[in-house]
């Protein structure tokens, strides 16, 4: 799923289906292989997800502007599996759920609450799970913004309506850390229905932006106590910064994306590995120390993003994110490890770093794998947008030793 956009124009969050050999697949959508969906994207370069149905159809979650000032809300729509909209989803015959999870207004003094998407999956059963970030209220005359976000996760009923039986009869579950900004990433559903979910937090607990892991459980009333500590990871892992922005589950275990340091102001790429049943993190993972694996793509100490992570055959790990600090001195990458957390010398020296465009702001966010290739998605921006130069969406096939 894209955000399409004109140059001065409403970005309109978009679907596109490819055939087995990259071209756009006529038979779909509109017959250009294009869906066009009824939500206009109002959130940043990682606010929209896509997640695919067991029965073909799927589901888009993107963060949308509320009206209010300051406000956000998230919108989730559904397709059918030929690419035309599934008007049985959402509010009447709309094809669209909007969620207003903490109502938005700029307070005396400043602030504001919104409610952002950042992360979509759906279960086997067609239970539709987000992971968002809120703010809360404390109630008052006037009412007052907490300083602080909160994790969420949100569950809905396969017809795209909030499900009161999960979390406190609201439809979602909220993590507070210390009243620490949360940013939430990627997660993931168990086949119990328990929710894994990562990030990264700011916390007076660690003094530093640390990784966080957490689970809850199936009624999403509250955490998994037998997950990490009482359902928690949150701990010093670099000294500076360590941050979880997605995960690749290998059956027992998880491999994490993300990026940090230890001193200084660049980033590497930084992964980590946890055991699924107990959220215990292998501390020998990679022969790194302290069980962190550190890479620099460029090999220059540029600042790089490590965006996502892609579960491969024989339990290889491919993250994928950039390299460079930002615009225009920014190229896609992507690295593979090994099972036991090295980087895997079947893809040369195991990290690859290329332009997308012509040496723009080039980032790959995802993709997908099947037993011989993997699809690799993400754009190529540009500082000004025009008709004649604006960002583009790429996708980059790789082949699987």
């Amino acid at each position: 799923a894209v955000a399409a956009a004109t140059a001065d124009g409403d970005r309109i969050v978009t679907v596109v289906k490819l055939t087995a050999t990259g071209a756009l697949d006529t038979t779909w959508g509109g017959g250009d292989g294009i869906a066009p969906t009824p939500v206009v994207f109002g959130g940043g370069a990682d606010e929209i997800d896509l997640a695919l149905q067991p029965d073909g159809k799927i589901v888009v979650a993107a963060t949308v502007d509320n009206g209010t000032a300051g406000d956000g809300d998230i919108a989730v729509t559904r397709l059918d599996a030929d690419g035309t909209l599934d008007t049985t989803f959402g509010e009447g015959t709309s094809g669209v759920r909007v969620l207003d999870l903490t109502t938005g207004s700029v307070f005396t003094g400043g602030g504001a609450n919104y409610d952002r998407a950042r992360g979509l999956a759906v279960d086997a059963t067609g239970q539709i799970f987000i992971h968002a970030v809120v703010r809360r209220v404390t109630p008052g005359a006037p009412p007052t913004p907490e300083a602080d976000t909160d994790f969420a996760v949100v569950r809905l009923t396969a017809a795209g309506a909030l499900d009161t039986a999960y979390g406190g009869g609201d439809g979602y579950f909220t993590l507070d850390i210390l009243e620490s900004n949360a940013t939430p990433r990627g997660f993931h559903v168990q086949a119990d229905g328990k929710v894994i979910a990562g990030g990264y937090a700011n916390s007076t607990a660690t003094n530093s932006v640390q990784a966080v892991l957490y689970r809850v459980n199936t009624d999403g009333a509250a955490l998994d106590t037998t997950f990490a500590t009482q359902g928690l990871f949150h701990a010093v892992v670099l000294q500076v910064q360590t941050e979880i922005y997605g995960f690749a589950v290998h059956g027992t275990h998880l491999v994490t994306a993300g990026y940090g340091r230890d001193a200084g102001d660049q980033n590497d790429w930084v992964s980590m590995r946890f055991a699924v049943a107990d959220g215990a993190r292998d501390t020998a993972w990679g022969g790194a120390t302290s069980g962190a694996v550190v890479i620099d793509p460029s090999g220059t100490m540029v600042g790089d993003n490590c965006r996502n992570a892609l579960a491969l055959p024989d339990g290889r790990t491919l993250l994928v994110g950039s390299s460079g600090s930002g615009a225009p001195a920014q190229d896609a990458a992507f690295a593979v490890l090994s099972a036991t957390g090295q980087l895997d010398t079947s893809f040369g020296d195991g990290t690859h770093v290329f332009p997308l465009g012509a040496n723009q702001g080039d980032q790959l966010w995802g993709g997908a794998v099947n037993v011989s290739n993997a699809l690799l998605v993400g754009w190529s921006g540009v500082a000004t947008q025009s008709t004649e130069t604006n960002d583009d969406s790429f996708a980059v096939g790789l082949p699987l030793p």
